[in-house]
């Protein structure tokens, strides 16, 4: 056999090896997918009985007279409030990306969304948070609920990477025949190593989170004909951009 059938070989074996990488990590995600499916409802529905108790103990505790033992109910219940959301969230993620997406186009009221998705989360005091939106920047025809999901999920994700101070901005703009949506963090950055794989399903360097918000993000902005991508350098913050063609 000459070195040459022999190297041959090795590349054959090299790209069976893929396809076998490539195919067990299908049966994987379609397994993950289809149990996603299976428990979301069981989950979600008490997952909104949850929220519904902690809204009325609220409520009930606002008419008590101040006191420390309030205090301290009010502060468990923000608690309670604030990981129910993390499991929503993370419950969303997994249903959209198991699901097969269908955007409902409509105008997108550009600002109105941004402030909507602001107001929607917990920002740490010590963060600064602002945004611009061009004057020129074009009516955008996209799936409003989408558009929310995709920037909650880069919002969240820049906070996380900002553990103790700095800066959040999100910016909206035309560039070359293009709209596009810019959040900007000051946190610690994507090393070069993991660069390739952040999109990546089950793929996370965190202690919290199942590795599936940035490849929603992906799925659901390409999905609606628009592309993400992202500039980083380790220990200098991120810029994720959207952009769609309008």
């Amino acid at each position: 056999m000459s070195f040459a059938d022999i190297s041959e070989i090795k590349t054959l074996a090299h790209q069976v090896k893929e396809q076998a990488d490539k195919l067990a990590e299908s049966e994987m995600l379609a397994t993950v997918g289809k149990t996603a499916g299976m428990v979301g409802h069981d989950i979600r529905n008490p997952l909104q009985a949850i929220v519904s108790d902690i809204y009325l103990a609220k409520t009930e505790m606002a008419s008590a007279p101040e006191s420390d033992e309030k205090k301290n109910v009010l502060e468990s219940l923000q608690e309670i409030e604030e990981n129910t959301e993390y499991i929503s969230k993370i419950l969303a993620d997994l249903l959209d990306f198991a699901r097969t997406v269908t955007p409902h186009n409509t105008k997108v009221n550009i600002e109105e969304t941004v402030q909507d998705v602001l107001s929607s989360v917990s920002i740490p005091k010590d963060v600064a948070v602002s945004y611009s939106i061009a004057k020129d920047f074009p009516i955008l025809i996209l799936d409003t609920l989408y558009l929310k999901r995709i920037l909650t999920n880069l919002v969240l994700n820049a906070l996380q990477a900002m553990p103790k101070k700095g800066k959040l901005t999100v910016n909206a703009f035309r560039q070359d025949g293009e709209a596009v949506i810019r959040i900007e963090d000051t946190g610690v950055g994507i090393p070069d190593e993991i660069k390739s794989q952040i999109f990546t399903p089950l793929f996370t360097t965190k202690s919290k989170g199942q590795g599936f918000g940035l490849p929603v993000v992906k799925k659901l902005t390409e999905a609606m004909g628009g592309t993400v991508t992202f500039e980083s350098e380790k220990g200098n913050g991120a810029k994720f951009i959207l952009k769609f063609v309008h």
